[in-house]
């Protein structure tokens, strides 16, 4: 990669970390509101089986159930979230090293980036697309034995 590609190549990686950063912050919002949304819901939901007779209460656990099933779909936010900072993050690394011209050290920056990951399909991708040397697999190897995936 000569100067010139470099000189091209940082704006359009910093423009990729904008952009997702943006992406990021609306859809946290909008998640943030369908959030408390959901929660109105159960306590409502929650009040009137608890303040209700016979028939109230069954009227009511539909409402229940219904925001209990939306928390959970909400964590899919948490996981898309999580995926797009790592993918976010890696794209500023890799504008960092161009950047300042320390491409030299690639091996470096992808084990870096590798250890962005927590989930164990994200380093499975990272590890079928991006070559490494026996070290860095070796360290991965270690790194990945004691990881823990909570969704």
């Amino acid at each position: 990669m000569d100067k010139d590609d470099i000189n091209h190549l940082a704006p359009l990686l910093l423009l990729a970390v904008r952009q997702l950063d943006a992406a990021l912050l609306d859809a946290s919002a909008e998640a943030e509101l369908l959030s408390r949304a959901v929660a109105d819901l159960g306590v409502r939901g929650a009040q009137m089986r608890d303040s209700g007779g016979d028939a109230t209460h069954a009227k009511a656990l539909p409402f229940v159930a219904d925001a209990q099933r939306a928390m959970r779909a909400l964590q899919f936010h948490d996981r898309l979230s999580q995926r797009v900072n790592h993918v976010r993050d890696a794209l500023l690394r890799v504008h960092g090293s161009v950047a300042t011209g320390e491409g030299g050290e690639w091996h470096q920056l992808n084990e870096s980036i590798r250890k962005l990951y927590t989930m164990e399909d994200e380093r499975q991708i990272f590890d079928a697309l991006v070559p490494r040397t026996d070290r860095e697999e070796e360290s991965c190897e270690e790194a990945s034995r004691g990881s823990v995936e909570l969704f």
